[in-house]
């Protein structure tokens, strides 16, 4: 299985939703700006996403996406099935059938269905409000330490001022 970067640019545009906590719809272009993310291929995955249910789309001057259920309650693993389909590493776990024809399942496929169970945990266990919130941390984190130079540099301003004064 590999993820796609459908879900990984998904994840990240519906992180970039939760933060602004949809006081206003945002558009896919807003979005795409502020990810990096090209415009066309996200109203591909908004598009997607409004069908199955996690965004709702809004017409006009101020229109826009924004979540039709809580951040709260989707998950990464909600997104990779929704864009990527379910997550298999091999075609013989979760009851698949094995890729060698009139192969019976091996041993091996046990390995598989287990690595399928962890990545479902992983991924399962992070929700967009969650994945937001440690964002609207890190960016508050650099906007502090970007103050603290700008402070710095507007200190010693002065300073050199009086000496020269």
């Amino acid at each position: 299985m590999r993820l796609t970067k459908k879900s990984k640019y998904a994840v990240r545009a519906l992180m970039e939703l939760a933060l602004d906590e949809c006081g206003t719809p945002l558009g896919a272009y807003e979005v795409a700006r502020r990810q990096h993310i090209p415009e066309r291929f996200l109203e591909q995955i908004f598009g997607d996403l409004r069908r199955e249910g996690i965004l709702e789309s809004h017409r006009g001057a101020h229109g826009g996406f924004c979540f039709a259920v809580s951040p709260e309650k989707v998950t990464v693993l909600d997104i990779v099935e929704i864009l990527d389909g379910e997550v298999r590493p091999a075609r013989c776990s979760a009851g698949g059938t094995c890729y060698i024809a009139d192969a019976p399942l091996c041993a091996t496929s046990e390995i598989w269905d287990e690595a399928r169970v962890a990545l479902e945990s992983v991924f399962g266990r992070y929700t967009i409000a969650e994945i937001a919130a440690k964002e609207r941390g890190t960016r508050a984190a650099r906007a502090n330490a970007s103050d603290d130079e700008a402070g710095t540099d507007a200190a010693s301003v002065p300073a050199a001022t009086s000496i020269l004064g």
